[in-house]
């Protein structure tokens, strides 16, 4: 959430082509391509295109100008970013909240209110009831090469008409897979819906004995079952109830507040049926953490504790 009232529209103008408006009627949606006539240089040589996530909730607005946090508590939203040149794309779908009056990004830290970045708010015209896509025209070159180099810094949010500071939000994280626009909306999101963070009292470097993570046991949305390919293995899998599964192995972490494990970036293997839910996914993200940590102080060796945690899993298909 932050202040609306930010002139984007100097910095933002929108490019709406015939794939643009199929995405947001809830077709497949890509970016409006370079035009030739304008001296563009051919796509091979342009800086490869970055593409961003964010997992949006209404418990992560904040307070704006000192007045109380909007936040629609029902609301979650799914939002994808793609930069490429001065063209930035989006696709997001919602569920829980009214009909989106504006859609924005955000320049602001975790916790910060910041002002309007980028201005979608013209493309919710085009969407359908539950999501939206197209492309906007950025000239701000300084902005756009924040937004790749320091996606954190910026997040993405929804309002609506219940919630005019902020139904739902969410911060901006790299997305390490490359990722076809055209069908960006086969990835999806699973929250926790229970889940424990696994402890075990083992021996450390040095003497004495401390809380280390041991396993994970979870249940996500769609009924996806989450722990690790064995107790004390170090490797994270998911299960659907199709058969499909996939391990993770970890390629990034980013700290979330005290209390709050990391949230991950992880490489997906697929390690059940060759199809399902599951099977076509390349890349996780474990954003929006709460709580999880480890116990801290002396422990018994060999005592096992589970700590309650909520997460929102990304999926990203191939």
């Amino acid at each position: 959430m932050g202040p609306n009232l930010t002139p984007a529209g100097r910095r933002t103008k929108l490019v709406m082509g015939g794939a643009a408006l199929a995405a947001a009627a809830g077709i497949a949606v890509a970016a409006a391509p370079a035009v030739a006539a304008r001296g563009a240089a051919p796509e091979s040589a342009q800086e490869a295109a970055t593409v961003l996530a964010a997992a949006l909730r209404g418990a992560n607005e904040v307070p704006a100008d000192g007045g109380p946090a909007d936040g629609d508590e029902n609301g979650s939203a799914l939002e994808f970013i793609r930069i490429d040149g001065d063209r930035v794309s989006v696709a997001v779908s919602w569920r829980g909240i009214g009909k989106p009056t504006r859609l924005h990004l955000h320049e602001g830290a975790k916790g910060t209110s910041g002002g309007v970045a980028v201005d979608f708010t013209r493309l919710l015209d085009k969407g359908g009831r539950h999501r939206a896509a197209g492309t906007v025209k950025v000239e701000d070159a300084a902005l756009l090469q924040r937004l790749r180099s320091a996606p954190g810094g910026f997040y993405a949010n929804l309002h609506t008409a219940a919630f005019p500071g902020g139904a739902v939000r969410g911060q901006l994280h790299q997305v390490t897979t490359g990722v076809d626009f055209r069908h960006v909306f086969a990835n999806f999101r699973a929250s926790v819906v229970e889940g424990r963070q696994i402890y075990e009292c083992k021996p450390v470097e040095g003497g004495g004995h401390a809380f280390a993570q041991r396993d994970v046991g979870a249940v996500l949305d769609r009924h996806i079952a989450h722990s690790f390919v064995a107790p004390n293995s170090g490797t994270p899998q998911w299960i659907a109830p199709d058969g499909s599964a996939v391990t993770g192995a970890v390629l990034s972490r980013t700290p979330n507040g005290a209390g709050n494990i990391p949230e991950l970036d992880l490489k997906a293997t697929a390690s059940g049926k060759p199809r399902g839910l599951l099977a076509g996914t390349a890349e996780i993200l474990r954003l929006n953490t709460v709580g999880g940590v480890a116990p801290a102080g002396p422990c018994t060796p060999g005592a096992t504790v589970g700590v309650p945690y909520r997460a929102d899993y990304v999926f990203v298909q191939r």
